[in-house]
């Protein structure tokens, strides 16, 4: 399993509690004890704040640090992925499966592509295809962010000028998604700041864990 953080959120802080448990190492090691859990850290401001080619490098990266992480165990090249993501995590991710799909000759990327069994995204933008949906998004998902004026206004401007393209990575990614299985979760209340996903994304795993795991498929 990868969890991958989305704006302004951190590989280990976006999935801990506010009493400094981080459930995926303390309780979802219990509940699936021969899971192999890992998160995927990057720099969301780069990501997200200036370029198309800027995202699609994050996306490459995450490819091949998890080939790489998956070749380093014995017998791993067959077991099944599950993705979590969060926020804008969850196009980051779509990104990587679009390209994974595209350069299929290549084993490492085919491996990943054909492994891939489950994604769960928690409060991902699917849709929004103009800059206005998009800077609404941004300065709702950024409000109360401890990050600077330049770079809060440089994200909300990177988003809006790249709104095109995160919409046709949705639009690429319905095609490639029809053999996985997709669970969609997004906030219900009004929040403010970085949103910690801890309590929702536990349950959503028993929630995997019963319609996967239980199938023998093991992570």
């Amino acid at each position: 399993m990868v969890a991958v953080h989305g704006l302004q959120g951190d590989s280990h802080q976006t999935w801990t509690h506010e009493n400094g448990t981080m459930w995926l190492e303390s309780i979802l090691t219990n509940r699936i004890p021969y899971a192999r859990i890992m998160t995927f850290g990057y720099n969301s401001t780069v990501a997200f704040s200036s370029s198309a080619a800027k995202l699609e490098d994050k996306s490459i990266e995450l490819i091949n640090r998890l080939s790489m992480k998956r070749s380093s165990v014995e017998n791993s090249s067959t077991r099944p992925i599950v993705f979590v993501c969060h926020s804008l995590g969850g196009i980051l991710v779509k990104k990587a499966l679009i390209l994974a799909h595209e350069r299929s000759s290549d084993s490492h990327y085919r491996s990943i592509l054909d492994n891939t069994k489950a994604i769960a995204f928690l409060g991902v933008p699917h849709r929004g295809a103009d800059a206005a949906w998009w800077f609404n998004f941004a300065a709702s998902s950024l409000k109360g962010a401890t990050v600077g004026v330049s770079t809060h206004t440089a994200l909300i401007k990177g988003l809006q000028k790249a709104s095109p393209t995160l919409a046709t990575i949705s639009k690429q990614f319905a095609e490639r998604a029809k053999s996985l299985k997709i669970y969609t979760f997004y906030e219900t209340r009004k929040l403010s700041g970085i949103v910690v996903c801890h309590v929702c994304s536990f349950f959503l795993f028993v929630l995997i864990y019963h319609r996967l795991l239980m199938n023998n498929q093991h992570f």
